[in-house]
């Protein structure tokens, strides 16, 4: 485990993680990549679940703030973009 605290580190492994879910996810379901389908929601934010559970670690567990700081941040945006994107 790294033991630099950074808010671009936090950044980085969020959007990392949640792209790696992300296709995880979609190789186990028959949801084309980048589906506005309401019904494919699910997928995105399975996907954002452990960036969050991860987050809630580096804040209170490891005293890792600005790491997890970061990862809050690209979580919150996340969760606007796609809400905005697929129930538009």
């Amino acid at each position: 485990m790294l033991k630099k605290d950074n808010f671009y580190l936090g950044f980085i492994a969020a959007i990392v993680m949640f792209f790696v879910i992300y296709s995880l996810l979609n190789l186990f379901t028959d949801f084309s990549y980048f589906s506005r389908d309401r019904d494919a929601l699910w997928v995105y934010m399975l996907s954002i679940i452990p960036t969050l559970l991860l987050s809630r670690f580096m804040l209170v567990k490891w005293e890792m703030e600005k790491t997890g700081r970061g990862m809050m941040f690209v979580s919150l945006l996340g969760v606007l973009f796609i809400m905005y994107w697929v129930l538009k």
